[in-house]
């Protein structure tokens, strides 16, 4: 996904548009770019592929001495063509008047482009470039009723930072369904697609909503409001802003060479923070509002809607309903699931996740699922995102920010939330007292087992560097392991690029033998109680062949002569052994990618919100 960020005010801008830049680098982006406006009306604008320093460097030479009252900076993730400058943002009409900056995607773009050829010359292969051209196509001497004539023409979604070269001291915006926030900071305005973008230097903030156009002026903002559908009139409408909560600070990676690494290693704080005041591990009790006012609904079937990581932990917690709940739980693929035939059902709850907060087609589910009246539930890390103020329930995560694309953290919370969920749930039907206590004394535990398997980073690293070379890998596992192979077979993909993937043990005995060869590395998951005898069995068949096993084992495992590398994890209750080979086969695919010199904060090609669907 892209960002924008947009300001006016009277200082020099320029030094802090390139630290936000660059604040957002450790991300993956193509190009960057700076848009500004003098009080001479004067607009000057640079552009430039891949490192935000490339930009720094041309709009250091770039700059007069003027005062600038209108700025606007970009990063792009490029979903239509080439990586060039010329299909970098800003996108500008035929007359250079009308500059834009977009984010999202508008569907219709061919046609529209196919209309405007006959009169306008195109210089991108951009879908925004249409948006300047449609300005220039419809203006009627009033910015705001021209942006609402081509809010009605494109279709989907967007965000639109909007300048006009003849008012240098106005910057306009409007959105349907992408992210848009206005910053204040005492007399300073801005605005921003990231939440978390300004959120150390802002004190306070005001969201927008969709068909809402904002025009900042003069040090003001003012929002006008509109129903495209049924009026073209517009109307002033009053917001209060909010405080901005304490916990949100500025990216840093601290002590940790990335930001992969350090999050990794706050887990342990994270999973305190999020079962605080929710959990009383003293007299193993439960404590939250809105599980209890979920409890008061007559649930008899669960359907969630997830897409990627947050997808493989909605897997294992379906696992958890039918295992502990006794409730029939199915797991969703959103891309998929928005194309089925729906068939809503009153007595279905809908829990959607997404570890980004704002990935397209989980949203478009939302909106389908919630246009039949049925009962929608949010898990979130992001109070103030448009799928949380779209959901009847929500409960939120406290687990602080996620930085990195891959992520990690996310996960565990979203696992921690899901097993209090289905506890809760199990205790309204049928828990027997004694099981609910120890399932969260075994919860209790977590903490302390993060901890000591974070210690052995270096052990990990060791490993990493003797496999690295591996061409291609196979992650093995049997039953509720499923997901947490999955999960790290897509880890080791996004960081180090080596293909790997993963099936159950048992298909050892079919196909997937045809793979594996000298330069092959199959990692198996052999927990106790998780049908290890079977599984013992399957290493054979690897061994016998004289491949290489790196093997995931509860503590104590004896059977030496079937492995080469272990990785030794304690033993716990079945219902939690997904818990316990995160955090190593996270360090695992971590230590391998800085082995082979990848840039583990920024992987090739992926973007932390994905906005094409």
């Amino acid at each position: 996904m892209c960002w924008i960020f947009a300001y006016n005010w009277e200082k020099d801008s320029i030094p802090f548009l390139i630290e936000w830049l660059k604040n957002l680098e450790y991300r993956w982006y193509d190009s960057a770019w700076i848009v500004w406006l003098s009080e001479k009306w004067n607009i000057y604008l640079e552009k430039a592929v891949w490192k935000v320093s490339n930009l720094a460097t041309k709009v250091e030479l770039a700059k007069r001495n003027e005062i600038y009252n209108v700025w606007i900076a970009h990063t792009r993730w490029a979903t239509h063509w080439w990586v060039t400058e010329e299909n970098a943002h800003p996108h500008y009409s035929e007359n250079k008047r009308f500059y834009i900056v977009h984010n999202w995607i508008i569907e219709n773009y061919k046609e529209l482009r196919k209309k405007l050829e006959k009169k306008y010359k195109f210089y991108s292969d951009t879908d925004s470039e249409v948006v300047a051209k449609l300005l220039e196509e419809f203006y009627d001497w009033k910015l705001l009723t021209t942006i609402q004539k081509v809010s009605k023409i494109i279709i989907w979604a967007y965000a639109l930072a909007i300048i006009d070269k003849n008012e240098p001291n106005t910057l306009v915006w409007t959105k349907l369904w992408s992210p848009m926030i206005i910053w204040i900071q005492e007399k300073d305005i801005f605005l921003a697609s990231d939440i978390n973008a300004l959120s150390w230097v802002a004190s306070e903030f005001v969201q927008m909503e969709d068909n809402e156009i904002v025009i900042i002026k003069e040090w003001k903002y003012t929002i006008f409001s509109s129903n495209y559908t049924t009026s073209d009139n517009l109307s002033k409408i009053s917001r209060n802003s909010e405080k901005i909560e304490k916990n949100f600070k500025k990216a840093e990676k601290g002590k940790f060479e990335t930001f992969t690494e350090k999050e990794i290693f706050e887990i342990p704080e994270v999973i305190e923070n999020v079962f605080k005041w929710r959990i009383n591990f003293d007299t193993r009790t439960i404590h939250n509002e809105t599980l209890q006012e979920l409890n008061e609904h007559d649930i008899e079937r669960i359907e969630i809607i997830a897409s990627w990581s947050s997808y493989f932990a909605w897997y294992v917690w379906t696992y958890w309903f039918r295992e502990i709940a006794g409730i029939p739980a199915e797991a969703r693929i959103s891309n998929e699931f928005l194309y089925d035939r729906f068939l809503p059902d009153p007595k279905t709850l809908y829990i959607f996740m997404s570890q980004s907060w704002e990935t397209a087609d989980v949203r478009e589910c939302l909106k389908m699922v919630k246009s039949k009246w049925c009962l929608t539930f949010w898990i979130v890390n992001v109070v103030w995102s448009t799928i949380a103020r779209m959901c009847d329930m929500w409960l939120f995560s406290h687990a602080w920010t996620e930085i990195w694309v891959a992520s990690t953290k996310n996960i565990i919370w979203q696992l921690w939330v899901l097993i209090l969920l289905a506890v809760s749930i199990w205790n309204k039907k049928d828990l027997q007292y004694t099981k609910w206590r120890e399932i969260i004394w075994e919860l209790a535990k977590l903490k302390k087992i993060f901890e000591k398997q974070l210690e052995k980073s270096k052990e990990i690293k060791h490993l990493a560097k003797k496999y690295s070379n591996t061409k291609s890998l196979f992650y093995l596992w049997r039953n509720l392991l499923y997901w947490a192979a999955m999960e790290w077979s897509l880890k080791l993909k996004e960081l180090s690029y080596i293909h790997s993937e993963s099936y159950s043990s048992w298909e050892m005995k079919h196909w997937p033998l045809a793979l594996v060869n000298k330069d092959f590395l199959c990692i198996f998951l052999n927990l106790k109680w998780v049908f290890q005898e079977k599984t013992n069995s399957n290493i054979k068949e690897v061994k016998a062949r004289n491949w290489k096993v790196l093997w995931i084992i509860t503590k104590w495992e004896s059977d030496k002569e079937l492995y080469d590398d272990t990785i030794e994890v304690p033993e716990v209750d079945k219902i939690i052994s997904p818990f316990v080979c995160l955090i190593p086969m996270w360090l695992f695919a971590l230590h391998t990618a800085v082995e082979l010199w990848r840039d583990v904060d920024k992987p090739q090609n992926l973007a932390k919100s994905v906005t094409v669907e």
